[in-house]
């Protein structure tokens, strides 16, 4: 038995993400569904933390069990949303206007946050599939006009069937060009605020946990910022040349998780 898989059998929680770890599009990546059977079979908890933030959770659970062949519960998966949505409450925030798809603008409002384009509190930033001119200019507008904002995922590409696609950390950097001004917050990955949310939830300690990410700058970062081993799995945006400027570390790096279970 390796190192790596050593240490994450010894841990309370594994902590994987989604595109790019685990799946591609509607594909599973070599080894991920016998990773999770590995896992399942040795009574390992496990949870899906995932920064795409255009589906539901809804939407996530019923694509994994299409993708993974297996049933995932409400509590085995976590969405960049739920952590913009603790963010929101949290300062007191009831009034947005976001940049979002129909499933995300439905997650707020389900959740008690009003959308309103009118006259909102905070601009929401988010994996917007059905971006248009016209929406960005009114979340320009109101970010000059001194609303704040707030991004929920930095991440800049998400990989698909059919290649890369601009994700939120894209529509971000578009803003910022736009208006000059910095986000109050980014709330998902690599923020410790979904981090710990999602700990709370399952009452686990960060030096009880383990993640395992295919992105530097997201899952490792958060990761090496609390505290928490990392693994490294080179099947999406990182390739192994990145590492050598990176200041973020993993603790294990691996092709893919095939390797890991060698």
């Amino acid at each position: 038995m390796n190192n790596a898989l050593r240490i994450l059998l010894g841990k309370d929680l594994v902590v994987l993400d989604g595109d790019g770890t685990l799946y591609i599009g509607s594909r599973p990546l070599p080894g991920a569904r016998e990773f999770i059977r590995f896992l399942d079979e040795h009574g390992k908890r496990y949870v899906i933390m995932t920064n795409n933030s255009s589906f539901s959770k809804e939407h996530h659970i019923k694509r994994l069990r299409r993708i993974l062949g297996r049933f995932f519960s409400y509590d085995e998966v976590f969405i960049s949303t739920e952590a913009a949505i603790e963010y929101l409450y949290d300062t007191g925030v009831r009034r947005v206007y976001a940049l979002g798809t129909p499933e995300f603008i439905h997650d707020l409002v389900s959740s008690g946050i009003h959308h309103d384009p009118e006259r909102p509190e905070i601009v929401v930033i988010a994996f917007d599939k059905t971006l248009t001119y016209g929406k960005l200019v009114r979340a320009v507008r109101h970010i000059m006009a001194g609303t704040p904002y707030i991004v929920v995922n930095p991440d800049i590409l998400c990989p698909t069937d059919r290649g890369y696609i601009p994700d939120t950390g894209s529509i971000w950097a578009l803003i910022r060009t736009a208006t000059g001004k910095d986000p109050m917050a980014v709330t998902g990955k690599p923020s410790s605020l979904f981090l710990n949310y999602m700990l709370r939830k399952l009452s686990v300690r960060p030096s009880d946990a383990v993640i395992i990410g295919d992105r530097l700058y997201t899952d490792i970062a958060m990761a090496n910022e609390n505290g928490v081993t990392s693994i490294l799995v080179l099947t999406g945006e990182t390739k192994i040349e990145d590492l050598v400027n990176s200041r973020y570390r993993p603790t294990f790096v691996v092709n893919t998780l095939i390797d890991l279970l060698k």
